[in-house]
C-alpha cells in the first residue's frame, strides 16, 4: 500500500501506509490478568487485512471494568483508533447467572461452567481464554473501529460484556485456525488468509 496525500484532513479514507498500532499494557493487581500479552495482540493485528486496521492507533490492555449492571466488561471502544481490552479475574470467574446462549458460547471456546447458587463459576484453561479473547473481544473491537472509521457510529463504549452473548457467528474452521495460530510461532495467518 502506498501513501496518499489526503491534504491533512482527518477522516479521509484514502489508503495510508500500514503502521502497527501501539500496544499499551497497564500493570495489574495479582488477582487479575490480561489474557493476551503485547506480542499476542501484535501478532493478531499483523495478520488482519490492511483496511480493517487502517487508522488503528492503539490497543490498550487495561484493568477491570464493570458496566452499570455490575457485569464484567471485556472490551471497550474509546473512539476510532483506540480499542481497549480489560483484565479479567485470575482465578475462576464468579458471575451472576448467565443465559443459555452465553453458556453455550463460552463452552464452545472451551470454558468450564458450573451453576452455583444464583450464578455461575467460569473456569478457563489459558489457551481457551486466549482464543476467546482474540475471537470474542479483540476482533469485535477491531471491527467496531473499522465501522466507526467508515462513519457508522454506534452507541456506547462497550464492545463485549460478559452476559451479552456475541451476535458473531464464528465457524468451527475459523476457531480451529485461530487456535492453531495462537498455539504456534509459525505463521498461522498465512493458512487463514489462504482459506478465506
Amino acid at each position: 500500500m502506498t501513501a496518499t496525500n489526503n491534504g491533512g484532513r482527518d477522516g479521509d479514507l484514502a489508503p495510508q501506509p500500514r503502521r502497527p498500532a501501539r500496544v499499551i499494557v497497564t500493570p495489574l493487581a495479582a488477582s487479575h490478568l490480561h489474557p493476551l500479552g503485547k506480542r499476542d495482540v501484535q501478532r493478531v493485528l499483523a495478520v488482519l487485512p490492511d483496511d480493517s486496521v487502517a487508522g488503528l492507533r492503539s490497543v490498550t490492555l487495561l484493568g477491570t471494568q464493570c458496566d452499570e449492571r455490575g457485569r464484567l466488561v471485556l472490551g471497550s471502544f474509546r473512539r476510532p483508533g483506540f480499542v481497549r481490552l480489560h483484565a479479567v479475574p485470575a482465578g475462576p470467574w464468579r458471575v451472576p447467572a448467565l443465559g443459555a446462549d452465553d453458556v453455550a458460547e463460552l463452552r464452545r471456546f472451551g470454558a468450564r461452567i458450573e451453576h452455583r447458587g444464583n450464578g455461575h463459576v467460569v473456569t478457563w484453561a489459558p489457551a481457551a481464554l486466549r482464543l476467546f479473547t482474540v475471537v470474542g473481544v479483540l476482533l469485535p473491537g477491531v471491527a467496531r473501529h473499522h465501522r466507526e472509521r467508515l462513519g457508522h457510529a454506534e452507541p456506547g463504549t462497550a464492545v463485549r460484556v460478559l452476559g451479552d452473548a456475541s451476535p458473531w457467528v464464528v465457524s468451527d474452521l475459523a476457531l480451529s485456525q485461530w487456535s492453531a495460530f495462537l498455539a504456534g510461532g509459525r505463521d498461522g495467518g498465512a493458512a487463514m488468509r489462504a482459506e478465506s
